[in-house]
Protein backbone atom coordinates (compact mmCIF):
# COMPACT_ATOMS: atom_id res chain seq x y z
CA UNK A 1 0.00 0.00 0.00
CA UNK A 2 2.89 2.66 0.57
CA UNK A 3 4.13 1.84 -3.09
CA UNK A 4 0.48 2.34 -4.21
CA UNK A 5 0.45 5.55 -2.50
CA UNK A 6 3.18 6.77 -3.70
CA UNK A 7 2.14 5.78 -7.70
CA UNK A 8 -1.11 7.03 -7.61
CA UNK A 9 -0.22 10.33 -5.62
CA UNK A 10 2.52 11.79 -7.61
CA UNK A 11 0.77 14.01 -10.25
CA UNK A 12 -1.76 14.78 -7.87
CA UNK A 13 1.03 16.37 -6.06
CA UNK A 14 2.28 18.32 -9.40
CA UNK A 15 -1.65 18.89 -10.37
CA UNK A 16 -1.40 22.43 -11.35
CA UNK A 17 1.60 21.71 -14.05
CA UNK A 18 -0.85 19.04 -15.51
CA UNK A 19 -3.72 21.45 -15.78
CA UNK A 20 -1.77 24.31 -17.31
CA UNK A 21 -0.28 21.87 -19.98
CA UNK A 22 -3.80 22.00 -21.13
CA UNK A 23 -4.13 25.79 -20.96
CA UNK A 24 -7.73 25.38 -19.40
CA UNK A 25 -10.79 26.56 -17.27
CA UNK A 26 -11.03 25.01 -13.62
CA UNK A 27 -14.52 23.97 -14.48
CA UNK A 28 -13.12 22.54 -18.13
CA UNK A 29 -10.91 20.30 -16.39
CA UNK A 30 -12.86 18.84 -13.45
CA UNK A 31 -15.20 17.76 -16.16
CA UNK A 32 -12.13 15.69 -18.09
CA UNK A 33 -10.83 14.33 -14.55
CA UNK A 34 -14.41 13.41 -13.69
CA UNK A 35 -14.21 10.77 -16.48
CA UNK A 36 -12.25 8.38 -14.00
CA UNK A 37 -15.03 8.31 -11.96
CA UNK A 38 -16.48 5.71 -14.83
CA UNK A 39 -12.93 3.80 -14.76
CA UNK A 40 -13.10 3.78 -10.65
CA UNK A 41 -16.90 1.80 -11.56
CA UNK A 42 -15.84 -0.46 -13.71
CA UNK A 43 -12.79 -1.43 -12.16
CA UNK A 44 -14.78 -2.15 -8.42
CA UNK A 45 -16.79 -4.23 -10.29
CA UNK A 46 -13.81 -5.97 -12.41
CA UNK A 47 -11.97 -6.31 -8.86
CA UNK A 48 -14.90 -8.04 -7.37
CA UNK A 49 -15.28 -10.54 -10.17
CA UNK A 50 -11.24 -11.04 -10.17
CA UNK A 51 -10.61 -11.53 -6.52
CA UNK A 52 -12.82 -14.38 -7.02
CA UNK A 53 -11.26 -15.91 -9.54
CA UNK A 54 -7.74 -15.24 -8.97
CA UNK A 55 -7.26 -14.01 -5.74
CA UNK A 56 -6.41 -10.61 -4.33
CA UNK A 57 -2.94 -10.68 -5.05
CA UNK A 58 -3.10 -11.24 -8.41
CA UNK A 59 -5.08 -8.44 -8.62
CA UNK A 60 -2.72 -6.00 -7.08
CA UNK A 61 -0.27 -7.28 -9.26
CA UNK A 62 -2.02 -6.72 -12.55
CA UNK A 63 -3.43 -3.45 -11.14
CA UNK A 64 0.12 -1.93 -10.45
CA UNK A 65 1.15 -2.08 -14.63
CA UNK A 66 -2.02 0.29 -15.19
CA UNK A 67 -1.11 2.74 -12.47
CA UNK A 68 2.45 3.35 -13.37
CA UNK A 69 1.17 3.86 -16.79
CA UNK A 70 -1.67 5.83 -16.28
CA UNK A 71 0.44 8.81 -14.21
CA UNK A 72 3.29 8.56 -16.55
CA UNK A 73 0.55 9.70 -18.69
CA UNK A 74 -0.70 12.64 -17.08
CA UNK A 75 3.12 14.35 -17.61
CA UNK A 76 2.70 14.10 -21.47
CA UNK A 77 -1.12 15.28 -21.67
CA UNK A 78 -1.60 18.55 -23.42
CA UNK A 79 -5.25 18.52 -24.24
CA UNK A 80 -8.40 17.51 -22.24
CA UNK A 81 -9.34 14.84 -24.09
CA UNK A 82 -5.90 13.02 -23.10
CA UNK A 83 -6.49 13.93 -19.42
CA UNK A 84 -9.89 12.14 -19.58
CA UNK A 85 -8.62 9.00 -21.27
CA UNK A 86 -6.09 9.24 -18.73
CA UNK A 87 -8.07 9.85 -16.10
CA UNK A 88 -10.30 6.52 -17.17
CA UNK A 89 -7.40 4.66 -16.74
CA UNK A 90 -5.87 5.44 -13.45
CA UNK A 91 -9.54 5.14 -12.31
CA UNK A 92 -9.96 1.91 -13.17
CA UNK A 93 -6.66 0.14 -12.14
CA UNK A 94 -6.33 2.04 -9.31
CA UNK A 95 -9.65 0.57 -8.10
CA UNK A 96 -9.14 -2.74 -9.03
CA UNK A 97 -6.29 -2.51 -7.15
CA UNK A 98 -8.66 -1.37 -4.07
CA UNK A 99 -10.54 -4.37 -3.90
CA UNK A 100 -7.33 -6.47 -3.67
CA UNK A 101 -5.77 -4.79 -0.74
CA UNK A 102 -8.93 -3.95 1.01
CA UNK A 103 -9.39 -7.46 0.76
CA UNK A 104 -6.20 -8.68 1.82
CA UNK A 105 -6.31 -6.06 4.77
CA UNK A 106 -10.07 -7.60 5.89
CA UNK A 107 -8.34 -10.85 5.71
CA UNK A 108 -4.98 -10.31 7.96
CA UNK A 109 -7.15 -8.50 10.02
CA UNK A 110 -10.05 -10.91 10.78
CA UNK A 111 -6.76 -13.22 11.16
CA UNK A 112 -5.41 -11.38 13.94
CA UNK A 113 -8.25 -9.62 15.42
CA UNK A 114 -7.81 -6.10 15.39
CA UNK A 115 -8.19 -3.25 13.44
CA UNK A 116 -5.48 -2.97 10.68
CA UNK A 117 -6.66 -1.50 7.93
CA UNK A 118 -6.46 1.93 9.42
CA UNK A 119 -2.75 1.24 9.53
CA UNK A 120 -2.69 -0.69 6.11
CA UNK A 121 -4.26 3.14 4.74
CA UNK A 122 -1.97 4.80 6.92
CA UNK A 123 1.27 3.27 4.83
CA UNK A 124 -0.80 4.08 1.51
CA UNK A 125 -0.96 7.72 2.76
CA UNK A 126 2.67 7.83 3.85
CA UNK A 127 3.15 6.75 0.46
CA UNK A 128 0.76 9.47 -1.09
CA UNK A 129 3.11 11.98 1.65
CA UNK A 130 6.50 10.75 0.35
CA UNK A 131 5.40 11.41 -3.05
CA UNK A 132 4.22 14.95 -2.19
CA UNK A 133 7.01 15.97 -0.52
CA UNK A 134 9.67 14.97 -3.09
CA UNK A 135 7.67 17.24 -5.87
CA UNK A 136 7.74 20.12 -3.09
CA UNK A 137 11.54 19.39 -3.37
CA UNK A 138 12.37 18.34 -7.19
CA UNK A 139 9.70 21.03 -9.02
CA UNK A 140 12.13 23.31 -9.80
CA UNK A 141 15.16 20.47 -10.96
CA UNK A 142 13.44 18.39 -12.71
CA UNK A 143 10.73 18.16 -15.51
CA UNK A 144 7.43 16.96 -14.86
CA UNK A 145 8.01 14.07 -17.34
CA UNK A 146 11.21 12.96 -15.74
CA UNK A 147 9.86 13.00 -12.37
CA UNK A 148 6.90 11.02 -13.08
CA UNK A 149 8.61 7.82 -15.21
CA UNK A 150 10.92 7.67 -11.87
CA UNK A 151 8.65 7.80 -9.14
CA UNK A 152 6.47 5.20 -11.02
CA UNK A 153 9.31 3.01 -11.76
CA UNK A 154 10.56 2.36 -8.21
CA UNK A 155 6.21 2.29 -7.08
CA UNK A 156 6.08 -0.27 -9.66
CA UNK A 157 9.14 -2.41 -8.80
CA UNK A 158 7.68 -1.74 -4.90
CA UNK A 159 4.55 -2.76 -5.38
CA UNK A 160 5.98 -6.30 -7.45
CA UNK A 161 7.96 -6.86 -4.86
CA UNK A 162 5.90 -6.83 -1.63
CA UNK A 163 3.48 -8.51 -3.90
CA UNK A 164 5.40 -11.83 -3.86
CA UNK A 165 4.78 -12.41 0.16
CA UNK A 166 1.05 -11.21 0.02
CA UNK A 167 -1.61 -14.02 1.13
CA UNK A 168 -2.05 -16.87 -1.61
CA UNK A 169 -5.11 -17.61 -3.81
CA UNK A 170 -6.20 -20.49 -1.90
CA UNK A 171 -6.88 -18.15 1.63
CA UNK A 172 -9.25 -15.73 -0.36
CA UNK A 173 -11.01 -18.90 -1.35
CA UNK A 174 -10.85 -20.02 1.92
CA UNK A 175 -12.27 -16.67 3.18
CA UNK A 176 -15.05 -16.57 0.51
CA UNK A 177 -16.63 -19.94 1.18
CA UNK A 178 -17.02 -19.35 4.79
CA UNK A 179 -20.96 -19.10 5.21
CA UNK A 180 -20.72 -15.71 6.66
CA UNK A 181 -20.05 -14.79 3.28
CA UNK A 182 -22.78 -16.64 1.58
CA UNK A 183 -25.54 -14.87 0.48
CA UNK A 184 -28.58 -14.28 1.85
CA UNK A 185 -31.29 -14.90 -0.48
CA UNK A 186 -33.84 -12.82 1.13
CA UNK A 187 -31.52 -10.07 1.55
CA UNK A 188 -29.93 -9.94 -1.82
CA UNK A 189 -33.23 -10.49 -4.18
CA UNK A 190 -32.69 -7.01 -4.98
CA UNK A 191 -29.14 -7.60 -5.77
CA UNK A 192 -27.79 -4.87 -4.39
CA UNK A 193 -27.58 -5.19 0.01
CA UNK A 194 -29.41 -2.13 1.12
CA UNK A 195 -26.05 -1.89 4.30
CA UNK A 196 -23.50 -1.87 1.42
CA UNK A 197 -25.88 0.78 -0.32
CA UNK A 198 -26.02 3.21 2.40
CA UNK A 199 -22.49 2.79 3.41
CA UNK A 200 -21.43 3.20 -0.02
CA UNK A 201 -23.82 6.31 -0.20
CA UNK A 202 -21.80 7.86 3.28
CA UNK A 203 -18.46 6.79 2.03
CA UNK A 204 -19.06 8.50 -1.24
CA UNK A 205 -19.62 11.91 0.71
CA UNK A 206 -16.11 11.08 2.58
CA UNK A 207 -14.73 10.94 -0.87
CA UNK A 208 -15.59 13.80 -2.62
CA UNK A 209 -14.13 15.62 0.38
CA UNK A 210 -10.80 13.74 0.43
CA UNK A 211 -10.59 14.10 -3.14
CA UNK A 212 -11.56 17.90 -3.51
CA UNK A 213 -7.87 18.29 -1.90
CA UNK A 214 -5.79 16.20 -4.33
CA UNK A 215 -7.95 18.10 -7.21
CA UNK A 216 -7.81 21.36 -6.42
CA UNK A 217 -5.37 22.43 -3.17
CA UNK A 218 -2.33 23.00 -5.63
CA UNK A 219 -4.63 24.73 -8.38
CA UNK A 220 -6.23 27.05 -5.67
CA UNK A 221 -2.72 28.03 -3.89
CA UNK A 222 -1.29 28.57 -7.15
CA UNK A 223 -4.15 30.15 -9.34
CA UNK A 224 -6.33 31.81 -6.59
CA UNK A 225 -3.53 32.73 -3.70
CA UNK A 226 -0.61 33.05 -6.24
CA UNK A 227 1.80 30.75 -4.36
CA UNK A 228 4.28 29.27 -6.47
CA UNK A 229 4.42 26.00 -7.94
CA UNK A 230 6.76 24.38 -6.02
CA UNK A 231 5.40 25.69 -2.72
CA UNK A 232 1.97 25.30 -3.61
CA UNK A 233 2.26 21.18 -3.31
CA UNK A 234 2.67 22.04 0.58
CA UNK A 235 -1.11 21.75 0.31
CA UNK A 236 -1.43 18.55 0.01
CA UNK A 237 1.57 17.34 1.71
CA UNK A 238 0.24 18.86 5.03
CA UNK A 239 -3.03 16.87 4.24
CA UNK A 240 -0.80 13.62 3.83
CA UNK A 241 1.16 14.24 6.64
CA UNK A 242 -2.18 14.34 8.47
CA UNK A 243 -3.30 11.39 7.07
CA UNK A 244 -0.19 9.43 7.92
CA UNK A 245 -1.21 10.47 11.59
CA UNK A 246 -4.76 10.09 11.80
CA UNK A 247 -4.32 6.68 9.96
CA UNK A 248 -1.44 5.46 12.00
CA UNK A 249 -3.30 6.27 15.37
CA UNK A 250 -6.70 5.55 14.79
CA UNK A 251 -6.62 1.32 15.18
CA UNK A 252 -6.43 2.06 18.81
CA UNK A 253 -9.62 4.46 18.37
CA UNK A 254 -11.53 2.36 16.70
CA UNK A 255 -11.26 -0.76 19.09
CA UNK A 256 -11.76 1.87 21.83
CA UNK A 257 -15.23 3.59 20.89
CA UNK A 258 -16.63 1.83 17.40
CA UNK A 259 -16.17 2.49 13.68
CA UNK A 260 -18.97 4.77 14.32
CA UNK A 261 -18.02 7.15 16.74
CA UNK A 262 -15.06 7.60 14.50
CA UNK A 263 -16.55 8.69 11.50
CA UNK A 264 -18.88 11.15 13.47
CA UNK A 265 -15.97 13.07 14.87
CA UNK A 266 -13.92 13.21 12.06
CA UNK A 267 -16.91 13.93 9.87
CA UNK A 268 -18.23 17.11 11.52
CA UNK A 269 -15.26 18.75 13.34
CA UNK A 270 -13.45 17.94 9.67
CA UNK A 271 -16.54 19.28 7.62
CA UNK A 272 -16.77 22.75 10.73
CA UNK A 273 -12.67 23.66 9.34
CA UNK A 274 -13.45 23.07 5.62
CA UNK A 275 -15.91 25.50 5.90
CA UNK A 276 -14.59 28.48 8.42
CA UNK A 277 -11.07 28.35 7.20
CA UNK A 278 -11.49 30.42 3.78
CA UNK A 279 -13.51 32.69 5.90
CA UNK A 280 -10.42 33.16 8.21
CA UNK A 281 -8.19 33.57 5.05
CA UNK A 282 -10.66 36.71 3.68
CA UNK A 283 -10.66 38.10 6.59
CA UNK A 284 -6.86 38.09 7.65
CA UNK A 285 -4.73 37.01 4.99
CA UNK A 286 -5.48 39.81 2.08
CA UNK A 287 -2.56 40.37 0.55
CA UNK A 288 -0.30 37.97 2.83
CA UNK A 289 1.29 34.82 0.51
CA UNK A 290 3.21 34.00 3.87
CA UNK A 291 0.05 33.76 6.16
CA UNK A 292 -2.28 32.34 3.37
CA UNK A 293 0.10 29.47 3.06
CA UNK A 294 0.09 28.90 6.65
CA UNK A 295 -3.45 28.88 7.04
CA UNK A 296 -4.34 26.84 4.42
CA UNK A 297 -1.60 23.91 5.39
CA UNK A 298 -3.02 23.98 8.53
CA UNK A 299 -6.58 23.59 7.23
CA UNK A 300 -5.36 20.64 5.19
CA UNK A 301 -3.26 19.22 8.26
CA UNK A 302 -6.36 19.34 10.31
CA UNK A 303 -8.21 17.83 7.06
CA UNK A 304 -5.84 15.35 6.79
CA UNK A 305 -6.21 13.89 10.44
CA UNK A 306 -10.78 13.98 10.08
CA UNK A 307 -10.62 12.46 6.99
CA UNK A 308 -7.63 9.77 7.25
CA UNK A 309 -9.97 7.13 9.40
CA UNK A 310 -12.76 7.14 6.69
CA UNK A 311 -11.71 5.22 4.15
CA UNK A 312 -10.69 2.32 5.80
CA UNK A 313 -13.61 2.85 7.92
CA UNK A 314 -16.35 2.17 5.30
CA UNK A 315 -13.93 -0.56 4.46
CA UNK A 316 -14.35 -2.02 7.40
CA UNK A 317 -17.97 -2.17 7.83
CA UNK A 318 -18.93 -3.70 4.45
CA UNK A 319 -16.10 -6.06 4.92
CA UNK A 320 -18.35 -7.29 8.45
CA UNK A 321 -22.00 -6.53 6.99
CA UNK A 322 -23.31 -10.51 7.17
CA UNK A 323 -24.52 -12.29 4.05
CA UNK A 324 -22.86 -11.41 1.28
CA UNK A 325 -19.36 -12.37 0.20
CA UNK A 326 -17.13 -9.67 1.60
CA UNK A 327 -15.58 -9.41 -1.77
CA UNK A 328 -19.00 -8.80 -3.32
CA UNK A 329 -19.70 -6.08 -0.41
CA UNK A 330 -16.43 -4.46 -1.15
CA UNK A 331 -16.37 -4.17 -4.38
CA UNK A 332 -20.66 -3.26 -4.19
CA UNK A 333 -19.19 -0.37 -2.11
CA UNK A 334 -17.15 1.36 -4.31
CA UNK A 335 -19.32 0.44 -7.36
CA UNK A 336 -21.97 2.54 -5.71
CA UNK A 337 -19.80 5.03 -3.94
CA UNK A 338 -17.65 5.94 -7.16
CA UNK A 339 -21.20 6.47 -8.96
CA UNK A 340 -21.62 9.23 -6.07
CA UNK A 341 -18.25 10.31 -6.03
CA UNK A 342 -18.73 11.20 -9.87
CA UNK A 343 -21.96 12.81 -9.50
CA UNK A 344 -20.48 15.17 -6.86
CA UNK A 345 -17.53 15.83 -8.73
CA UNK A 346 -20.00 16.79 -11.37
CA UNK A 347 -21.69 19.70 -9.36
CA UNK A 348 -18.55 20.56 -8.04
CA UNK A 349 -16.72 21.14 -11.40
CA UNK A 350 -20.01 22.53 -12.23
CA UNK A 351 -20.26 25.20 -9.44
CA UNK A 352 -16.45 25.95 -10.34
CA UNK A 353 -18.19 27.90 -13.55
CA UNK A 354 -20.86 29.43 -11.60
CA UNK A 355 -19.41 30.63 -8.42
CA UNK A 356 -15.63 30.02 -8.55
CA UNK A 357 -13.15 27.40 -7.40
CA UNK A 358 -13.82 29.11 -3.59
CA UNK A 359 -17.12 29.03 -3.68
CA UNK A 360 -17.52 25.95 -5.47
CA UNK A 361 -15.89 24.19 -2.35
CA UNK A 362 -18.25 24.14 0.20
CA UNK A 363 -19.70 21.37 -1.12
CA UNK A 364 -16.92 18.92 -0.27
CA UNK A 365 -17.34 20.71 3.08
CA UNK A 366 -20.88 20.22 3.37
CA UNK A 367 -20.92 16.62 2.36
CA UNK A 368 -17.62 15.64 5.37
CA UNK A 369 -20.37 17.32 7.84
CA UNK A 370 -22.91 15.31 6.44
CA UNK A 371 -20.50 12.28 6.79
CA UNK A 372 -20.47 13.32 10.69
CA UNK A 373 -24.04 13.64 10.90
CA UNK A 374 -25.42 10.53 9.21
CA UNK A 375 -23.44 8.40 11.20
CA UNK A 376 -26.03 8.30 13.88
CA UNK A 377 -28.19 6.35 10.87
CA UNK A 378 -25.16 4.98 9.84
CA UNK A 379 -25.07 3.47 13.74
CA UNK A 380 -28.72 2.32 13.51
CA UNK A 381 -28.63 0.65 10.05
Amino acid sequence: MFFLGMSVSVATARMAEIKGATHSSDSAFGYAVLIGNLGIMIGNYLGGIAVHRIGSRAVIRIAILGIAGSQIGYGFAHHLWQISMIAFIAGLCGSFSNVGVNMQGGMIESGIGRSLLPTFHGAWTLGAFSASLLSSVVASHISLQGHLLINCIFSFLGVSAAALVLLSASVDQAVLVHPDNQPDEHVTQSKINPAVAFVAFCASLALLSEASVGDWAGILLHEKFHVTLALSALGYTFFALGQIIGRFTIGKRIDRIGVVAVIRTGGILGGVIYLVSPIVVNIFGSNKPTLILTIMCVQYFVLGLCIAPMPPAFAILAYRIPNISSAKSLAQMQIIGAFGFMLGRFILSTLTHLFGLQGALLLPALTLLATGLLARKLSHE
